[in-house]
């Protein structure tokens, strides 16, 4: 440190200025380069992040109220009634596995279960399809293979 206190006192009044502008300049640049443009260079990407977000965030909103729209064109869930359980089983076949039809209190209102026994899985298939057809919903199944025959043992609660 004394050598560089030294060194300095010995210089000039010129060439101190000229030292002193050196230095001057050099953090000029190094502050430019190295702190400057990679901090410009990340808001930069942050602002393209943050417009392609809104873009995202205006093409969500477009989908919801389209959404909404539909939603609310779409008529009420039709009324479930053992009759109509009673003919789309009777179309596919199935009519004669069934043991039990009752209706039930659900949560969100009127419900059916379905007890089915030694139930051929096409037919299962084709039942449940015509069932989403119509706009029922499954709200629980249970199937098992007791025999290991593949004839089912089904019982579902279905819903409107």
């Amino acid at each position: 440190m004394k050598k560089l206190i030294l060194y300095l006192n010995s210089l000039e009044k010129r060439e101190k200025y000229t030292l002193l502008l050196g230095i001057f300049f050099i953090v000029i640049v190094v502050g430019v380069f190295f702190i400057t443009i990679p901090l410009y260079q990340k808001s930069q990407t942050l602002e393209k992040k943050l417009n392609t977000e809104i873009q995202n965030f205006q093409e969500l909103k477009k989908l919801a109220s389209e959404y909404a729209g539909i939603k609310k064109i779409n008529p009420e869930k039709p009324e479930i009634t053992l009759s109509e359980i009673e003919t789309l089983s009777k179309e596919v076949g199935i009519r004669k596995n069934i043991t039990t039809i009752k209706p039930i209190t659900l949560a969100e209102g009127q419900g059916i279960e379905i007890n089915m026994k030694d139930a051929d899985a096409n037919r299962l298939i084709s039942f449940l399809k015509n069932l989403k057809r119509k706009g029922y919903l499954i709200k629980t199944i249970s199937i098992s293979d007791p025999k290991g025959n593949r004839k089912l043992t089904v019982r579902m609660v279905i819903g409107a």
